[in-house]
């Protein structure tokens, strides 16, 4: 029977393809990112490459990952793997030279400091007190613009010591729960606002507080390790740049920046909600909001836990330690491994600071259940035969740290190391680069400033810093005074504008969780956010400008490159007379020297 009933159902009918050109235009449609990703930096690499013009070999690179940034056919940290097949296939670095990139000491930093990032998320301290932070008041406090603030103060406060994609993506699921529930009960439009419009304003309102939180500390965003990476590992062999962006000196540029921002950012989403929003909430609304925000609240534990307390005194500490490891201000603790030939260069540096606590955090259990089998008298009395999981969870770390920007870290550094083997930084600083360096300093500046928020709103802020620092550096090369000396201030613009992506929502930015959380259109957020990208890019380059040359180079001297700190045991007369015996001028194998060549 069922035999039967299968062979006599009618089967429908497929609409044939209209032919050849059909065929195309459907492979077109449903793949262009793909096609026009691939094919335009194919034929790139067949038309224009030499076989030794390196120099062009990593110019056409370097433009490949960008097109590739900004159309994404494939994945972007799948893009950050593009080096270490073509600097070695064209024979212009060794395998290991250019792996060597993506291990740096900066990469490091981001993958400890990530860990460290998600200490407060791990043990519940940033869900208590956002939910703490919205619920507080009474029922006048849960209109549009109260709740602008409230949800803002959380977002920008917590991004400089959390994950700002967790306290985004929390931030955000509590807001638009609460006010779909309300949009969803009996509609009055003559009395109430359209909650709707005012959902996105908030929302929208969360993540940009949220990005521009997480540049007030080093820390917390990827591109202010990757900028800053970057600016040393631009510096010559066996040279280092002083570390003028240590933890202290950085937040005291970067925090009162932040702040400026976020209180012109608040205004502005608060009038936005005047200007968008035609009626108020009624009473009955907002202490029907009230209701719904409670709700979130009674889920929470009253008792804070021993963990919680812990993970606060931690990241105090942490915080504490950076800040007074290096500055140029006050005696710092690091100076006890400084060397008397590099005095400017610290030989423990943030890296070392992370990695100490990381282990730390792991190590100290989240509550004093162990004492219990000290102190207890009987068997009854000894609590589960089970381990105690550290402060720090190792599971939830994992599962919360992006491993795949490691990736682009070292293609950065392979662009800038590549770069500079070929000599394509001269001809850079000759060429393209003369149209920042060649202008006067002031418009400069704004150049490197307008290009990096442009890309940071056309792909990922760690994309958009990793193509666009490098060059930036590479502009510096034997240019007009003063960009050689003061390219640090270009740098950190870079660094600190790649966080202005409010516009479209890449992964892995608080964008991302605004439209696919909050529900946020993105022609919506591109309407709401031209303004607030304008407003942080003028702050930010006024501060470069007059707040950062005060800040780090009060006497306006510059920065250069000095001698790196020699080996352990080592001093600079020794080191020196060894490479002029390994083959230096006039050494065992340099020019009238006896030995072989030296390399």
């Amino acid at each position: 029977l069922y035999l039967y009933i299968y062979y006599s159902r009618k089967k429908q009918e497929k609409t044939p393809v209209g032919g050849f050109g059909e065929r195309i235009s459907n492979a077109a449609h449903n793949n262009y990112r793909g096609l026009i990703g691939v094919i335009v930096p194919v034929a790139a690499f067949a038309w224009q490459i030499e076989k030794e013009n390196n120099a062009l070999k990593v110019k056409i690179m370097w433009l490949t990952m960008t097109w590739f940034f900004l159309t994404q056919p494939v994945s972007i940290p799948v893009t950050g793997l593009i080096p270490v097949f073509v600097l070695p296939m064209s024979g212009v670095m060794s395998t290991v030279k250019t792996c060597g990139c993506y291990l740096t000491e900066y990469v490091m930093l981001l993958i400890i400091s990530s860990m460290i990032v998600v200490l407060l998320n791990n043990s519940g301290v940033d869900r208590r007190i956002c939910v703490w932070l919205l619920c507080s008041g009474d029922s006048c406090q849960y209109s549009g613009k109260r709740l602008v603030f409230k949800a803002s103060v959380a977002a920008y406060f917590l991004s400089m010591f959390c994950s700002r994609l967790i306290v985004t993506s929390t931030l955000t699921q509590l807001v638009t729960n609460a006010i779909t529930k309300l949009d969803s009960g009996r509609k009055d439009p003559e009395n109430n606002p359209n909650f709707i419009t005012m959902r996105n304003i908030i929302n929208n309102s969360i993540q940009t507080a949220s990005s521009i939180g997480s540049t007030a500390f080093f820390h917390t965003a990827m591109v202010t390790i990757l900028f800053r990476g970057a600016f040393v590992e631009f510096a010559p062999d066996k040279k280092e740049y002083p570390d003028i962006f240590n933890y202290l000196q950085y937040s005291a540029f970067a925090f009162p920046l932040s702040f400026v921002m976020f209180l012109i950012n608040v205004s502005y989403h608060m009038m936005l909600i005047n200007w968008c929003l035609d009626k108020g909430m009624s009473a009955s609304k907002m202490e029907e909001l009230k209701s719904y925000f409670d709700q979130s609240q009674k889920e929470i534990p009253r008792r804070v836990s021993l963990h919680e307390r812990l993970s606060v005194l931690f990241l105090i500490i942490i915080i504490l330690t950076f800040f007074f490891r290096w500055n140029q201000w006050v005696d710092s603790w690091g100076e006890f491994r400084r060397d008397l030939d590099s005095p400017e260069i610290p030989r423990v540096k943030d890296t070392t600071v992370a990695a100490i606590f990381v282990i730390i955090l792991h190590v100290v259990p989240k509550g004093y259940g162990f004492l219990q089998f000290l102190d207890a008298e009987k068997k009854s009395e000894l609590p589960p035969l089970k381990a105690e999981s550290a402060i720090l969870w190792w599971k939830f770390v994992d599962n919360n740290v992006n491993y795949g920007y490691i990736f682009l870290f070292g293609a950065c550094q392979a662009i800038t190391k590549a770069a500079r083997i070929t000599g394509l930084d001269k001809e850079i600083s000759e060429g393209a680069g003369a149209a920042i360096t060649g202008k006067s300093w002031n418009v400069g500046i704004f150049i490197v400033v307008l290009v990096a928020t442009l890309l940071a709103n056309l792909t990922t802020s760690v994309a958009a810093c990793a193509v666009w620092v490098p060059f930036v550096l590479c502009c510096s090369v034997d240019a007009p005074l003063p960009w050689p000396s003061k390219v640090y201030v270009a740098a950190m613009g870079v660094g600190i504008a790649s966080s202005f992506g409010f516009c479209l929502p890449f992964l892995y930015t608080p964008a991302y969780f605004c439209h696919n959380t909050g529900k946020v259109p993105i022609g919506k957020m591109i309407k709401y956010n031209i303004i607030a990208v304008l407003i942080c890019m003028l702050c930010l380059y006024f501060a470069l400008l007059i707040w950062a040359p005060y800040l780090f180079d009060p006497d306006d001297m510059g920065f250069m490159p000095v001698d790196a700190p020699v080996p352990a045991g080592a001093t600079k007369a020794t080191t020196t007379a060894a490479e002029g015996g390994a083959g230096g001028d006039g050494g065992g194998g340099g020019e009238g020297g006896g030995g072989a060549p030296g390399l």
